[in-house]
């Protein structure tokens, strides 16, 4: 992916590098992504996304469910 950085974004992504936050303008961006998602999505939401992007994908059939048994193995004696 490429993202052309303009005005004060490529100011502050260049203060980041400058200043040593960040070793290239990619992890500042890296960085910047990731401090967002920690103030503003919740894991709670990022956790039932996950699921709702499963849960459709089982639907449409590129996702198969499959049973303990069939998951343990020859393992399964192990189940209680």
């Amino acid at each position: 992916m490429n993202v052309i950085l303009r005005g004060r974004i490529k100011n502050i992504v260049k203060t980041m590098v400058d200043e040593g936050y960040a070793n290239s303008q990619s992890e500042a961006v890296r960085l910047a992504i990731v401090d967002f998602g920690e103030h503003y999505i919740s894991e709670e939401e990022l956790v039932n996304s996950k699921l709702d992007r499963i849960d459709a994908e089982i639907k449409i059939g590129k996702r198969k469910l499959i049973g303990a048994e069939e998951a343990l193995g020859k393992y399964t004696k192990y189940l209680k």
